[in-house]
Order: structure tokens, then C-alpha cells, then sequence
């Protein structure tokens, strides 16, 4: 019986491609899927990022971004590849790769970085994910600790699921990154490929600290504000603020540098991201201090002023002080000409409607009740909201964290609720997208002044700081050119 294991191990792992040399470090790797294999992969889940995600509108901004990308992926170990780089019109701080040549970079990152330097680090650390082809090793590492299972999908058809394994080891790395031996592997590449395209090898560090000043503002405002912090655990994240084995790292890529002088580029990167949008996108509506406004859905909303506003792709949420009660809003299509209360027990399912009644918030159809609901700290009675408006249901649901406490936060509900209604005129002014603009300091700029006229809501100046790559005591006189947010 044991022969016959191993031979059929033996034969899965050669059917698999088993071990193969790396093409960007020349060590042994055991891989499971071929150059052939991965391509495809990276094709078919592109489509799925893009249906996720909305690319950025700004054509030299994408042609500028692709032409950085393109140049450092010529110095890589993998140039027979096609690149392809994409900027998203997304407000997360977020850089991504996928397998075979698919690389994404958030607007949301590029309004904090500082240089195209810095932007060359950021693609040259993805590029690295892919030279070294990190998701397809985790992938086959991940393959090789259950191999019962793949030894059982050979006499049992339907059992193997090694496309959506490997779906959700991409998916893990997208969100907390690689493991820190890999990560230090695509920097150790990545600031090969920068120095190898003459730009400063030590804008690597210089996006470390950007990310780390992020985390740490972060972190400080998520415990004042009593929620979770919301940060991207993947890009360069497993490194210490001086981390010595980077710096090291940093040291030797330098040596790859073809020229005497490396390129920082910061007049030429601001001047491309000049307007660029910050903060909220349109599409995604736009947030003003309690009050929430979308342009192309014609609508507005007002929250309770001390509440949080979370504005995700598929849902607005808004949370009270210490996390205490939330309130989501969804979108739906209506299909049939039924009742708002017929929408809430035949689509939504709440069969155990109760307290509710029809209403009219603003001349538009609407029915309100209350429904027990399973959440993540159990069952919780919830107020549910229908709003009816151009064929599209708006479904707000508030739930209190403890179990009897809705009455305390039903008022609240509802009068989110009934402040639902069609965007005037004069608010779709409001309902434009904050952008960026660069200025010249001189001696006398601080960034005191200018957070006072700043349209940012809330810690103007530290936010500014980040914007500059001057948190947390920097002073705005200290640059020539300075982002500021209009």
C-alpha cells in the first residue's frame, strides 16, 4: 500500500509540473501549476477585479503609470511577459499584483506618494510578486499540506477544487500580503528593478514610512472613534519601521544602478496626479460632513452628526460612537410592481415583520417595520426601511451591538430614514469629488493656515502631513511644491 502511495504521489507531481527553477532567484521551487496555467489564471481573475473595481478615468494618468511600469518590467527577470498596469478609482491605499503580469495600483495610494520613485518602488515590489511568482508557490505549498485531498478527488470525481484554492490563497496575499519571507523577496526585487531603471533605490524605504505614517494616523483615529481600524495589511506591511534587513537590501540593489545619479522625479509625478480625485468617487457618491450625496442616482441623505460614515462599493455604513449601533443602506433593482412591504417579505424575506406601516418620506413610496435577524454577535431585532425611487429599492437596516437596545437607537433610524430625497439643484455642487492641487510654498506657508481652508473634515492637518509625506510634526515650508485638497 505503500508503494502505490508513493508512485501516485510521484505521478501527481509530475502531472503538476512539481519542481521547476525560479526564474527571478534561480532557486528550486515546487510549483503546481505551469507559466501556461498562471497566465490563464491571471486573464480570467483580471475580469473578476475589474467587475469589482472601477478604472480610474484619466487616460495620461493611465499612460504615465503603464509607462513607469513598463520600463521597470523591461529590467525584471520576467520581461517575456506582458504587463499590464492599471490604476482603480478606488480612495483604499492599495497596490496589488496578479499572476502573469496584471498590476494595479489604487488613485487612493498614489495621492500619498511623493515621486515617481516612489511610484517605481510600489510597481516594482508587485512586479517582484510575479517574477518570483509568489502566489502560484503559496498556492502549491498550500496544495502539498492536504495532498489526502488531492490523492482522494483521483478515485472520488467532483473532490478537486484546486481553482478555488488557489482563488482564495490570491485572495489571502490581496489582503494581508505574502508572509514576510516573500515580501522581503519582492522588495529584494523590486529594488533590483528600480536601480536597474536608474531610480532611487531608497524610495522603497520612503514608501515604508508613507504606509507606516498611514497605519499609525489610523490606528490613533480608529480608538478615538471606537471602531476597527481599516488598513491594508498586504504592501511592504510586514516591515518594522528601520527595518535593518531592508536598508540592507536598499544597499545592495543599489550596485544595479547603470548611471551616477538616480531619478526622484517629484516635480514630474506631482504634475501628474494635479487633480486628482481624492477621498470619495462620484460613482461611490460623495460624503460631506453628516450628509451623504450621489449625483448619478439623484439622491441625498443626512446621518446623526456625531455618527461615523463608511463608504464601501456595495453599501453605505454608518456607525454610532463606540461602535454602539450601525445602519446600512443598500440598493436594489425592483423587477415587479409590487408594494414596498411586499419587497420586504417576498425579497428581503422578513416573514416575521412586525410594528411596521406604510409611509411616504418625501413624496416617495416607502414601508417600515422591525425583523429579528442573525448578525455576528447573534439575533438583534432591526429596523428595516424601504425606499422606493426611479425603480431601484433603498433598503436601510439599523441593528443595535446588545440585544434590547434598538429603542435607544430607533429614533436615529428614522430619522436617517426620512431624510431620504431626490438631490435639489443647488446640491449637486455638493456632490462634486474633492481633488487634488499643487502649489509653491514659501517661507511663510504652514500647514496651520491651510488646513483652515482646507474642505477636509476633521484632523485638516494631520491629513495634510500624510498628503506630504510630513506627518507627524513636518512643517509645509519645508518642500517647494505641496498637495493640497480642493
Amino acid at each position: 500500500m505503500k508503494n502505490i502511495f508513493c508512485l501516485i504521489l510521484s505521478l501527481i507531481l509530475i502531472n503538476l509540473s512539481g519542481c521547476a527553477v525560479n526564474p527571478a532567484t534561480g532557486d528550486q521551487d515546487l510549483v503546481l501549476m505551469s507559466e501556461q496555467s498562471e497566465i490563464a489564471l491571471g486573464r480570467k481573475t483580471n475580469k473578476e477585479v475589474l467587475q469589482h473595481y472601477i478604472v480610474y478615468d484619466n487616460p495620461e494618468l493611465q499612460a504615465y503609470v503603464n509607462g513607469v511600469g513598463q520600463a521597470l518590467a523591461e529590467n525584471s527577470h520576467r520581461n517575456n511577459l506582458i504587463y499590464r498596469f492599471t490604476v482603480l478609482d478606488s480612495k483604499d491605499v492599495n497596490a496589488f499584483a496578479l499572476p502573469g503580469g496584471y498590476i494595479y495600483i489604487t488613485r487612493g495610494l498614489m495621492a500619498y506618494l511623493n515621486s515617481e520613485a516612489e511610484l517605481a518602488a510600489v510597481l516594482g515590489h508587485e512586479i517582484g510578486h510575479i517574477t518570483a511568482r509568489h502566489s502560484v508557490r503559496q498556492y502549491s505549498a498550500t496544495q502539498l499540506t492536504g495532498i489526502g485531498t488531492v490523492l482522494a478527488s483521483i478515485f472520488i470525481p467532483g473532490m478537486n477544487q484546486a481553482s478555488s484554492q488557489l482563488m482564495q490563497v490570491m485572495g489571502t496575499a490581496f489582503i494581508r500580503g505574502y508572509g514576510r519571507e516573500h515580501e522581503l523577496e519582492a522588495d529584494k526585487l523590486g529594488a533590483e528593478y528600480v536601480a536597474r531603471t536608474n531610480y532611487d533605490a531608497e524610495s522603497m524605504l520612503d514608501v515604508i514610512r508613507v504606509l507606516k505614517n498611514q497605519e499609525t494616523f489610523e490606528t490613533q483615529r480608529a480608538n478615538s472613534e471606537g471602531r476597527e481600524t481599516r488598513i491594508y495589511h498586504g504592501l511592504f506591511s510586514t516591515h518594522p519601521d528601520h527595518d535593518t534587513r531592508l536598508q540592507e537590501i536598499v544597499a545592495y540593489a543599489s550596485k544595479y544602478q547603470s548611471q551616477p545619479d538616480s531619478r526622484k522625479g517629484e516635480a514630474e509625478y506631482l504634475n501628474q496626479i494635479d487633480g486628482l480625485i481624492f477621498g470619495d468617487s462620484p460613482q461611490q457618491g460623495i460624503t460631506r460632513g453628516n450628509n451623504f450625496y450621489h449625483e448619478s442616482l439623484g439622491i441625498g441623505i443626512t446621518f446623526p452628526g456625531n455618527w461615523n460614515v463608511t463608504n464601501l462599493p456595495n453599501k453605505l455604513v454608518i456607525t454610532a460612537p463606540q461602535g454602539a449601533a450601525t445602519q446600512q443602506i443598500l440598493l436594489d433593482d425592483i423587477n415587479k410592481k409590487i408594494s414596498p412591504k411586499a419587497f420586504m417579505i417576498q425579497r428581503l424575506g422578513l416573514k416575521n415583520l412586525r410594528n411596521d406601516q406604510p409611509l411616504t418620506i418625501n413624496g416617495l413610496d416607502a414601508h417600515t417595520g422591525i425583523a429579528t435577524i442573525n448578525t455576528g454577535e447573534g439575533k438583534r431585532s432591526a429596523r428595516f426601511t424601504v425606499i422606493y425611487f426611479n425603480h431601484q429599492a433603498y433598503i436601510l437596516v439599523g441593528v443595535s451591538k446588545d440585544p434590547g437596545a434598538l429603542s435607544h437607537y430607533d429614533a436615529a433610524f428614522m430619522e436617517t430614514a426620512r431624510s431620504f430625497h431626490q438631490l435639489a439643484g443647488d446640491e449637486r455642487l455638493l456632490a462634486k469629488p474633492l481633488r487634488l492641487e499643487i502649489i509653491e510654498s514659501t517661507e511663510d506657508t504652514n500647514f496651520k493656515s491651510l488646513a483652515s481652508q482646507s474642505p477636509l473634515e476633521q484632523y485638516q492637518e494631520e491629513k495634510l502631513r500624510l498628503l506630504n509625506g510630513l506627518y507627524p510634526t513636518g512643517e509645509a515650508n519645508s518642500k517647494p511644491l505641496l498637495k493640497i485638497v480642493n
